[in-house]
């Protein structure tokens, strides 16, 4: 009977690690609402706002667009997390902060940004491994010097 169950026990342990946790983060469309959106020249900052809660971006210095987002991702043990749906509704808004436009984007629309690899030179001396794990060993402070363990009245306060 043992030799059935631990292995059984073991095989789903290990499989459990390969089990995926799908995630919504940002705006959840309520239950009953079919999406967001908004009457150009009818609907205003402050309707959309009692509709649809705060914005998930507000840029700071220009208030003439909001911007709700929405990602679902799935992630995998050890594997990278990928999005698989992302959705944006862009609210523009006139000077009188009536609606003047509702753009809608999804995953399809975004564009993939190469990161730099290139690495800031710094001045100074680059370490290996062994200087930056022992470097410290056996520094003390100099007798005499501020802070110095020969410093009269320099100990904890």
């Amino acid at each position: 009977m043992k030799r059935v169950i631990v292995p059984a026990l073991i095989a789903a342990m290990v499989l459990s690690g390969c089990v995926s946790t799908r995630s919504q983060h940002g705006y959840i469309v309520e239950l009953g609402e079919s999406g967001l959106d908004a009457i150009p020249g009818i609907d205003s900052k402050e309707s959309v706002l009692a509709r649809f809660g705060e914005p998930s971006v507000r840029p700071p210095l220009n208030d003439d667009t909001w911007y709700y987002i929405s990602h679902k991702t799935n992630a995998r043990a050890f594997f990278r997390t990928q999005v698989y749906e992302r959705n944006i509704v862009a609210f523009k808004f006139d000077e009188d902060g009536m609606v003047s436009e509702v753009e809608s984007f999804n995953l399809a629309d975004g564009t993939d940004i190469d990161i730099v690899d290139r690495v800031t030179a710094t001045r100074g001396k680059e370490l290996n491994f062994f200087e930056q794990l022992l470097g410290g060993v056996g520094q003390v402070g100099v007798p005499g010097q501020q802070g110095g363990p020969g410093t009269p009245g320099q100990g904890p306060q």
